[in-house]
Parts: structure tokens; sequence; C-alpha cells
């Protein structure tokens, strides 16, 4: 994968293919944050339906020739992947709500909705 344009579509490409709900991305590049360039938050509809996407994302990023760091299991609520600057956060619905990581990355901007099931 050459680039993170290039990157950030085939994920939201699988997540969206894959079922995942609300799929929202978050540009980054202008918080100064050295840890990611972009931030794609979705959710999925159980825990096993989570650590599935999960998993999928996780294969398909080594499968680029990336390293991707895979944080957290999907009992927990929420599982974290990065890779070449971009996170995805999966989340089941009810964390997401109280997470609230969308209004917290985004720094009071409305983010962009990506899928229609969301």
């Amino acid at each position: 994968m050459k680039n993170i344009e290039n990157l950030k579509k085939s994920i939201i490409k699988i997540l969206d293919e894959k079922k995942a709900e609300n799929i929202v991305e978050i540009d980054l590049s202008k918080c100064n944050s050295r840890l990611a360039e972009s931030s794609i938050i979705a959710s999925g509809t159980s825990s096993r339906h989570t650590q599935s996407v999960a998993d999928y994302i996780y294969r398909f990023l080594k499968g680029e020739k990336l390293t991707p760091i895979l944080e957290g299991k999907a009992e927990s609520g929420w599982v974290m992947i990065e890779a070449n600057g971009v996170e995805v956060h999966l989340f089941k619905l009810e964390l997401r709500e109280y997470y609230n990581l969308e209004e917290l990355l985004s720094s009071g901007k409305t983010p962009n909705t990506l899928n229609s099931a969301g």
C-alpha cells in the first residue's frame, strides 16, 4: 500500500463490506499528533462481529506488508488497530456512545459519516 489515502479507502471498504456500522473517519493530521494522521471509528453488532472485523483488518494489513499493532479484545467492547498512521477503533455500540471518541478526537467538529448503515 503506497499511501495513507489508499490505506484509509481500503479499510473503510472492508468495514462497510463486513457490515460495521456508523463508520466515521477523523483527520488528525492538523492535531500535531505524532501517533496517527487519521482515525477511523466503527461499531460492531456484537463482540463476535467486532472481533471478526478486527481480525480481518489485521490480516489485510499484514498482507499489505505493514506491521499493525492490535490492542484490546472485543469482549472488552473496544479493539484498536494501528498501522502506517491510521488508527481503526472498533466498538460495541454502548461503549462507543460512552467514550464518544468522535467528539474527543474531532475537537468539537462534526466528523464525516462514511456509510449509510449509520
